[in-house]
């Protein structure tokens, strides 16, 4: 196992989800795909496979953990995504439907805002770096300096978007040897976001 595919797997534990998949239909070994007791099917594009120790299905939201598929299964020979990190899906388990990505937009640009966004729930832990509207969702990329695991990048990426009445968030961590890029960080989120969408239409 390569040094970061390592590290990959230590950020997915440091998370701090509960380790659960009780509730979960789970495709196979090292699986690429999990169907939430709502019926909403989330998969993760070529590379990211769901790692079953951090994902959780109860409460409000449904979180789904996708780190690398040769990290997770511990073979080397499956493939890897194209970016080292971690993303994160939560699913509203309720259908109460997601505001404007405007509207969104003014939210987080507020103390309250950037609030619902740290980890530690402090609005002074997070800086906005950037926002843009595009595909009919809101991508943030932010600093959070909440304590999280030592190999974390202090920077991510985030989309929010809609899917079938339900509010999602994708979220992209990297590690702090490897920052992500402006663009490889969108392109994984915008291909996240059309591999969610295709998957449940």
């Amino acid at each position: 196992m390569s040094t970061w595919t390592f590290k990959i797997t230590a950020l997915a534990a440091a998370l701090g989800l509960a380790a659960c998949s009780g509730g979960f239909d789970i495709t196979r070994n090292a699986p690429q795909a999990v169907k939430l007791p709502s019926g909403v099917v989330v998969s993760g594009t070529r590379g990211w496979c769901v790692d079953e120790t951090t994902t959780r299905a109860d409460g409000d939201a449904s979180v789904v953990v996708f780190g690398s598929c040769a990290a997770i299964a511990k073979n080397a020979l499956l493939p890897r995504p194209g970016v080292p990190g971690v993303i994160t899906v939560s699913v509203d388990n309720s259908t109460s439907g997601t505001a404007p990505a405007e509207v969104l937009d003014a939210f987080f640009a507020t103390e309250r805002g950037r609030a619902a966004l740290a980890r530690d729930g402090r609005a002074s832990s997070v800086r906005i770096l950037e926002t843009r509207q595009s595909r009919n969702a809101l991508f943030l990329h932010a600093v959070d300096r909440s304590p999280l695991a030592d190999d974390a990048a202090e920077d991510y990426w985030r989309a929010i978007f809609d899917l079938g009445g339900r509010f999602v968030s994708v979220s992209l961590v990297g590690l702090s040897e490897a920052p992500i890029p402006r663009e490889e960080g969108l392109r994984t989120l915008e291909a996240q976001i059309e591999r969610l969408r295709a998957a449940n239409s």
